[in-house]
């Protein structure tokens, strides 16, 4: 039994989570807004290209954004990530 996804509501509910609270607080309400809408069709869509396509999450990733980029997304999340890492360390 498929269910039908509504696009608002899932918007809201992602906007009433305490990480897009802090994201509203940091960039105001107009960013954390069109981010939320961004990030449900985008969520979406790779799951529709998962259902029709049959393939896995990177592939889909590569598909939309090309091997170079993707790579590259990766890479600049690794070490926002590992510099988030190191701070909280040196704070403790």
């Amino acid at each position: 039994m498929k269910m039908e996804v509504s696009i608002k509501e899932s918007v809201d509910e992602l906007l009433d989570t305490k990480i897009f609270k802090t994201i509203e607080e940091r960039n105001g309400e107009k960013f954390s807004i069109k981010l939320a809408f961004w990030l449900v069709r985008y969520v979406l869509m790779i799951s529709s290209m998962r259902e029709t396509l049959g393939i896995n999450f990177e592939s889909i990733l590569i598909k939309l954004h090309g091997e170079d980029n993707f790579k590259r997304i990766l890479e600049l999340t690794e070490n926002m990530f590992f510099k988030i890492y190191e701070q909280l360390n040196k704070k403790c």
